[in-house]
């Protein structure tokens, strides 16, 4: 089995030393992981070099789709086959253990699953939840989210005790079988940030019927740092342009 992990960087090495996730993932004989430095920072290629992380380097900032789609590529010329092979897109603020990690692929197989998501909380303490599972969005949901701070299309997970197929989880952490996400063409790069997750998700069940497994009895830590996004910020320039591409792609299919 070949588990396959894409991770990308923006100035992350204090954390990811901190966190000591991916040198303990790395150990394990059927993990492989690569991260993609996206801002050249210092010391963060020797680190990857000591702990076993095969480390690439942009050119020039990319958004977070094309990042992944390029460890994925990398990852599919050094596979002999995608057979019986999963690709995980992990945030470098996240922290999981490869049991974790076996366990999801474990009950994927159980459930004939393309792509799974985890319980994921923003303490160690398995306190606040991340809001990480949510149903399709309507366009009023994300006027909501931004001007009163209540977003409707948060899934309650509180009420869900077993593996349950949910419309789409949040790029932090989603696993697909590498054949999966070969078939649905990576994410779409014309995202440069935001909703690329929504997008990838909504076509995998549009187009191959295969929702996001959802696996509460799963936890891990996603310590998020949600970029600022005032309106007019950059962030949320981006964040507008990717919502109405969405929703154009999904009425006009454009």
């Amino acid at each position: 089995m070949n588990i396959c992990i894409s991770v990308v960087s923006h100035g992350h090495l204090a954390i990811l030393k901190e966190l000591d996730t991916l040198p303990s993932l790395a150990k394990h004989e059927d993990i492989n992981i690569k991260l993609l430095d996206n801002l050249q920072e210092d010391g963060l290629k020797e680190w990857c070099l000591d702990n076993n992380i095969n480390y690439q380097l942009n050119n020039q900032p990319l958004g977070f789709g094309a990042n992944n789609n390029i460890i994925f590529s990398h990852f599919k010329k050094d596979l002999t086959t995608l057979e019986n092979g999963y690709f995980v897109v992990l945030n470098p603020d996240a922290m999981l253990k490869d049991v974790q990690l076996i366990e999801l692929i474990g009950t994927m197989k159980n459930h004939d699953a393309k792509l799974a998501t985890l319980d994921l909380y923003k303490d160690s303490q398995f306190i606040e939840r991340d809001n990480s599972v949510r149903n399709y969005p309507k366009l009023s949901d994300f006027v909501k989210s931004f001007i009163f701070k209540n977003n409707p299309s948060i899934i309650d997970r509180k009420k869900i005790d077993t593996p349950t197929f949910v419309p789409w989880a949040a790029g932090s952490f989603l696993c697909f079988t590498l054949l999966h996400y070969d078939e649905l063409n990576g994410f779409d790069e014309n995202y440069f940030m935001y909703c690329e997750d929504l997008d990838i998700c909504y076509r995998s069940a549009i187009q191959y019927n295969a929702q996001v497994l959802y696996c509460p009895d799963i936890k891990a830590v996603h310590f998020a740092q949600h970029a600022n996004r005032t309106v007019f910020s950059k962030h949320f320039i981006w964040h507008v342009t990717s919502i109405f591409r969405f929703f154009n792609k999904r009425l006009f299919g454009i």
